[in-house]
């Protein structure tokens, strides 16, 4: 009996250890419960429409009395974004087109969110990954008004969408500000290794209570991912935005993809950092109350994705965008997970445990 205590004694010690040293402990892993949705003809853009089609990075649902399961979607090519209605089994993408930047451009649209009366979109702000060269057309927040009955964009008109506002001031408040200064600027591209620099990379955005939550892929350190929280009608309008920089304690080696605002809290997709010794970890999803510390993350699942087959069209699974739909008190979230390399998002489903 003395040498069993022993035992477990020691155990616990050492799971304390391994915590303590590497960040939140690994969460149970999780299968799809359906998925990829089946998306018809999928979207529809005039060029690059096979490599377009793969890019889906960010997803905001506004929950609309009148449609419910429509989302807008975005994508890191190009300047657009689309509807696109989750309806059980399957995915019916949206022919309407959501210009939010005209031209030949890349936005590099990475996050979107809404709080029910606006959606906003955020680019990487980064420099191209390839060669660090400066991507301005990536700096750009985006803010335009959402219809409460319908889900989408409010217009005025048939081509401009109503109360829209394209601003620079995140780049400028985040150049400012002396937690994340040393990683703005031109040139400045994610990752550490060459030619990495731990530029700043936006993966991840939440509207919640008045504010925005951006979160980092990089940069990414010893002690966690980075979360930085804004006053969103001060960033588009003016006024102190009262910057505040979180380090949350995802698990070992990961950073953020993603950040959904829900009943409880802000779920966070979590993927690889650019370390290259952590690029074949798995993706998960954790639960962060808003506070800064380890105690106020939990882990909630590891993705197991070794069971989704690629069809045709896809390319790699690769986590990017995470909706939940028709939330319940102290009942499971009902997830769908969006990937970039997968065409048209490669929707799965999951039963999250709360």
């Amino acid at each position: 009996m003395i040498l069993q205590s022993l035992r477990a004694s020691f155990a616990l010690l050492l799971l304390s250890l391994s915590c303590s040293l590497g960040g939140a402990a690994e969460p149970p892993a999780l299968k799809p419960t359906s998925g990829p949705l089946d998306a018809g003809n999928g979207f529809a853009f005039a060029n690059e429409e096979k490599k377009t089609r793969r890019s889906l990075s960010g997803i905001a649902c506004p929950a609309a009395s009148k449609a419910p399961g429509l989302c807008l979607a975005v994508f890191d090519e190009g300047g657009e974004a689309r509807y696109l209605t989750i309806d059980g089994g399957a995915l019916r993408p949206d022919a309407e087109r959501v210009v939010l930047i005209p031209g030949q451009i890349e936005l590099d649209g990475e996050a979107a969110a809404t709080d029910g009366t606006f959606y906003y979109v955020a680019g990487s702000h980064s420099a191209k990954r390839s060669d660090c060269k400066t991507n301005r057309q990536s700096r750009h927040l985006i803010r335009f008004k959402v219809d409460p009955d319908t889900g989408r964009a409010k217009r005025d008109g048939a081509d401009k969408l109503a109360d829209f506002t394209d601003t620079g001031a995140l780049w400028t408040l985040m150049g400012g500000f002396r937690p994340l200064k040393a990683y703005v600027g031109d040139g400045m591209c994610l990752g550490t290794k060459p030619p990495g620099k731990n530029g700043v990379n936006i993966e991840g955005m939440a509207a919640r209570d008045g504010r925005l939550f951006f979160g980092f892929r990089g940069p990414v350190g010893k002690d966690g991912a980075k979360i930085l929280s804004v006053n969103a009608k001060a960033l588009f309008e003016g006024g102190d935005a009262d910057p505040k920089l979180f380090t949350v304690a995802l698990e070992k080696g990961r950073s953020v993809r993603d950040l959904l605002a829900v009943s409880d809290g802000i779920l966070m997709l979590a993927g690889p950092d650019d370390n290259e010794a952590n690029e074949k970890l798995s993706f998960t999803v954790s639960r962060w109350n808003g506070k800064e510390g380890k105690e106020n993350v939990k882990p909630l699942a590891r993705l197991d994705l070794s069971g989704v087959k690629l069809r045709d069209c896809d390319k790699e699974t690769k986590p990017e965008a995470i909706a939940v739909l028709g939330e319940k008190p102290g009942q499971p979230y009902e997830a769908v997970i969006f990937s970039d390399g997968m065409c048209d998002g490669g929707a799965l489903r999951f039963s999250i445990p709360r």
